[in-house]
């Protein structure tokens, strides 16, 4: 019976195909209070609104279902070997170099995928929050917090701070983090003013980087050979040693620095002009010599999440607040350009370097070097 009616029903659809407007929900028609167009400005704006907010939505699901994935080809793959002592570590630190991640966030993602055989419901949290509640090793607590994150719509911060309690209210020895919180490697931003002669086209320059090159002065002329790394100040700031802004040629002061290396080089002060997203930014930087780039700059060690998810923005915010802390002056030390021909660096404000900042707040993960 059924199965006539529902032949039935198509029949008359064939014969009698129902209208554009009769397809198109009401409050998309052409009719549906667009008739100023201040109507139809207001509508637009929402519908794009309302895309982007799918966009989003599809891509921080796209991540979660990315993650899961992951981890479970390498839960299986390493199953295969589990004879092996220590392979599974062995794996991620190879796979962490040939995809350009970092090996703690490969070993999230297998712990995710061990945790949750059965892929989570859809929707229901993105996967940094995830990240955050695989600390808690029981089951049941895990996911009674994360059904409550879900129903109550938690930003990231909160569910940190519901995990930290229930961690400390457990006061178990397998309630420690999963992964240690990550310290780089110490850096210090190289000495200001450093250049190294270099000789093109058969006369000596002074390399500024990122492509640029001054004339030797003609008073310094015979002083200094290709190859030296070289000091640049003011004649009247070498007493006081302040930090300062080269001018004209006739008040420089340069000196062969002995000591110095390569990896002392392309040190500057800089402005922040725009952020992009939590890893990149633009700004203008100061290379002496009155000479001043434009550059958007990349952070050597960290990579943040997309922009498009709900981590990504928060990670762009995190950055913003900490390169504008003192008025937006950075200092910023760059030997590499990345595949766009952009300076990844190595960023300091106010003595501290900003990629152990946004890694400490759980927002980056880094990269392999």
């Amino acid at each position: 019976m059924m199965k006539t009616v529902i032949t039935i029903v198509s029949l008359l659809i064939f014969l009698f195909p129902p209208s554009l407007d009769e397809l198109i929900p009401s409050c998309y028609s052409a009719e549906a209070a667009v008739t100023t167009y201040g109507e139809l400005l207001r509508a637009i704006r929402q519908t794009r609104a309302a895309s982007r907010a799918r966009i989003e939505a599809a891509a921080e699901q796209e991540k979660l279902r990315e993650a899961w994935e992951t981890g479970r080809l390498i839960d299986r793959h390493v199953l295969q070997h589990k004879e092996r002592a220590g392979y599974g570590m062995q794996v991620l630190k190879r796979l962490a170099k040939d995809l350009g991640t970092s090996k703690t966030e490969l070993y999230y993602m297998l712990e995710f995928a061990r945790q949750y055989p059965i892929f989570p419901h859809a929707g229901k949290l993105p996967w940094n929050h995830y990240r955050e509640l695989l600390s808690i090793k029981d089951k049941k607590r895990r996911d009674e917090i994360a059904e409550k994150a879900s129903i109550q719509h938690w930003t990231r911060d909160q569910l940190r701070e519901a995990v930290r309690i229930e961690r400390a209210r457990t006061q178990s020895k397998n309630s420690s983090a999963l992964v240690a919180p990550v310290k780089l490697p110490e850096i210090t931003p190289g000495p200001l003013s450093t250049y190294q002669i270099i000789r093109l086209k058969d006369s000596l320059k002074i390399d500024l980087g990122f492509g640029i090159y001054r004339d030797l002065p003609e008073k310094f002329d015979g002083k200094f050979k290709e190859g030296d790394i070289v000091n640049v100040r003011r004649k009247d700031e070498i007493a006081s040693q302040k930090t300062f802004v080269m001018t004209g040629d006739s008040e420089l002061a340069m000196t062969r620095t002995e000591d110095a290396t390569k990896r002392d080089l392309f040190t500057y002060h800089a402005q922040v002009t725009r952020i992009v997203d939590g890893d990149t930014f633009h700004a203008l930087i100061d290379l002496g010599f009155e000479t001043t780039v434009a550059q958007r700059v990349r952070l050597r060690r960290v990579d943040a999440p997309e922009l498009l998810t709900a981590a990504g923005k928060e990670a762009k915010i995190a950055l913003g607040k900490i390169l504008k802390r003192n008025g937006g002056r950075i200092i910023l030390q760059s030997r590499n350009l990345d595949q766009h021909g952009r300076p990844i660096a190595d960023v300091f404000v106010e003595g501290q370097p900003v990629d152990q900042q946004l890694l400490d707040q759980g927002l980056v993960v880094p990269l392999n070097e």
